[in-house]
């Protein structure tokens, strides 16, 4: 018998669904192998532990606990007092307000000098432009340069490469094998 079976049957063992067939073959396992036998004894405390507990019971006013606690986080997380009202509409008046003003002149000057406001857009594209440009140049050279580090390093240590991807294997082929066996998982 493998760990992992004897693992299903231990489970079956503590919820009194075996029959005895089962229960011998895990008896027998356990006698063989040290560590289901330590796994089945932690289990049977653990299980002994729980059935001895009496069930737990709440105290008398929990209910009453419960309750006046909501009723707190209610009342703190509730819509803000009068005064904070009367704050936030105040501040709100005199963002729109100023936020009016500013707009207001910079469409006062569109509307009294059209053809500078146009002047003006214009010489801000092109500064767009001349930034998005002078930016992607910037990132092909930086973009290139890092290819090149690269590549480099992919030349000189070509065999430092490889040697490396062949150990990655070897270690991913242990791991899984360790785990394979330790764990008893099917094949």
């Amino acid at each position: 018998m493998k760990c992992n079976e004897s693992q299903v049957l231990m489970m079956k063992f503590f919820d009194r669904n075996i029959n005895d067939i089962e229960e011998a073959l895990l008896k027998q396992h356990i006698r063989t192998c040290t560590k289901c036998s330590e796994e089945f004894l932690s289990l049977k405390e653990i299980f002994s532990e729980i059935e001895q507990d009496s069930a737990i019971e709440p105290p008398e006013d929990f209910e009453l606990q419960v309750m006046s606690r909501i009723e707190k986080e209610t009342v703190m997380y509730s819509k803000p007092t009068q005064q904070n009202d009367f704050v936030y509409n105040i501040l709100l008046v005199a963002v729109s307000f100023i936020f009016v003003i500013l707009f207001g002149g910079i469409l006062w000057e569109a509307v009294k000098h059209p053809l500078a406001l146009y002047q003006d857009v214009q010489i801000a594209t092109e500064i767009a432009k001349e930034f998005l440009s002078a930016a992607v140049t910037m990132v092909k050279g930086i973009g290139i340069a890092v290819m090149g580090v690269t590549a480099s390093l992919y030349k000189t240590y070509y065999y430092a490469y490889i040697l490396l991807g062949i150990l990655l294997l070897v270690i991913q082929g242990v791991f899984f094998r360790m785990v394979r066996e330790g764990n008893g998982a099917a094949q």
